[in-house]
């Protein structure tokens, strides 16, 4: 015989159950956070201005197949934390992609694992900023990312699309004992990447509330 007590408790764990189920359950396609995961960053260089500040390049390591029209491939690590939002268009969240490979200058400047970040005090008339950043030697920004000519996200594959001009850095050009080279554009780079779709933060934090409401109502039943 069910009592009034037992009756009600079930009666709990059945509405409690559905309210979790509502909370937890992944809505239909609505994911809109992404994190690049995997991929190629390729690039271009302007040869004949960088021989005339004296860099010839005259090495390549660890590097994989570009695509047409560029000149190297870098592949994607898993060490990348570059999240966006394709919500209203692209909106970038934060954290960079990260790449393994280098290349040579002269034979003695080798830059390479290249990151790409986002700082906003970077931004201007030309400058996205977006920038490229040597984490193999120097840890200096080599160049700053142009607003991409190019920036689609294929949401069915989840693949990223973005392509931009290269300018030279403040920083690289003092390096490279010209300041006047600062801005002028030097090459060009182009991102495919593969994503994977990320829970929002309230998403978690339902999930949460979800699991700890039905864990109480548990508890609360095998006391009846």
């Amino acid at each position: 015989m069910i009592t009034c007590d037992r009756l009600s408790a079930i009666v709990s764990l059945m509405t409690a159950t559905t309210a979790a189920l509502v909370v937890v359950a992944p809505p239909s396609y609505a994911a809109s956070v992404f994190l690049v995961n995997s991929g190629v960053t390729s690039v271009t260089l302007d040869t004949e201005l960088l021989a005339s500040v004296g860099l010839s390049l005259t090495g390549a390591d660890n590097t994989v197949p570009a695509a047409d029209r560029f000149l190297v491939g870098f592949n994607i690590t898993p060490e990348t934390n570059f999240t966006f939002s394709n919500a209203n268009g692209f909106t970038l969240l934060g954290g960079a992609i990260a790449h393994e490979g280098s290349v040579t200058f002269n034979d003695a400047l080798t830059v390479g694992n290249f990151s790409i970040g986002f700082d906003q005090t970077r931004v201007t008339e030309n400058a996205s900023g977006l920038f490229v950043r040597d984490t193999l030697d120097t840890e200096a920004i080599l160049f700053d990312v142009v607003t991409p000519s190019e920036l689609a996200f294929e949401e069915a594959e989840e693949i990223l699309f973005l392509e931009a001009e290269l300018l030279i850095s403040d920083e690289f050009a003092e390096f490279l004992g010209n300041t006047d080279l600062a801005g002028g554009v030097v090459g060009a780079a182009r991102t495919e990447a593969m994503t994977s779709a990320i829970p929002e933060p309230s998403t978690i934090l339902g999930t949460f509330l979800a699991g700890g409401l039905l864990s109480a109502v548990r508890r609360r039943t095998k006391l009846k």
